[in-house]
């Protein structure tokens, strides 16, 4: 067993609370593989910590479904792309919901952040992807703040991660980066006119063609999903 990276942890956190976020991203950017086999004692060395803090990580990983038991020793991981189509389309109805909420809800600082993150995308280097996924991460989630629907902003959070990390946006062809920036100045400008249903509707395109964009991409990581519907939006 092993993965790339830094594996030892700070202590802003609780042990527990470093090892579930590090092997989180760990099994959602593929740094372990689907199927591969992972327990307490490994990991616990690998992260330099002692085995209860694992054992709990373990757990909240399972209720995630990014892991599960095995017959015998340790714990296996869940390929999350499995579910891919179904949290795509949860994500769609989700964000979609935020950004109308967000129209209607956001203060006037709310709204401008959205605006200022969409030129910031614009802005950036294509091929800098770190840059590109923060402003993305931060783009959708200053959308969900401002829907102040706090239910909703939880819900969202827990997909987050899913997508449109650094090693994804690689994937993505330039043609497929511009648009998805052009997508982003559309939300916000929908949001910014306090147009409910446009920045719905932008936004729910923008997901269906980032699923698109993803499927596109699939041959190179082995992603199995079915096609969505033809936006009707």
């Amino acid at each position: 067993m092993s993965a790339p990276g830094s594996w030892r942890l700070e202590t802003a956190k609780t042990a527990s609370a470093q090892a579930y976020d590090r092997l989180r991203q760990a099994i959602i950017d593929s740094e372990f593989q689907p199927g591969e086999r992972l327990t307490e004692l490994g990991i616990a060395a690998l992260l330099g910590i002692s085995r209860t803090p694992v054992r709990e990580a373990f757990a909240r990983l399972a209720r995630d479904g990014l892991v599960r038991s095995t017959r015998g020793w340790g714990i296996e991981v869940v390929d999350p792309r499995e579910e891919l189509t179904d949290i795509y389309y949860i994500r769609e109805s989700m964000e979609g919901c935020a950004a109308r909420l967000a129209a209607q809800r956001g203060t006037a600082d709310e709204i401008q952040r959205v605006v200022d993150l969409a030129q910031a995308s614009h802005d950036a280097d294509p091929a800098d992807v770190e840059t590109r996924a923060r402003l993305n991460e931060e783009f959708h989630l200053a959308i969900t703040t401002a829907s102040h629907a706090p239910r909703l902003q939880r819900l969202v959070s827990e997909y987050r991660d899913l997508f449109a990390s650094p090693r994804r946006l690689k994937r993505f062809t330039a043609d497929e980066t511009r648009l998805a920036i052009a997508d982003h100045e559309r939300i916000a400008a929908a949001i910014r006119g306090r147009d409910a249903d446009e920045a719905e509707a932008a936004m729910r395109l923008h997901l269906r063609r980032a699923y698109a964009d993803l499927l596109a991409a699939a041959p190179r990581d082995n992603v199995v999903a079915a096609r969505p519907a033809d936006p009707d939006v």
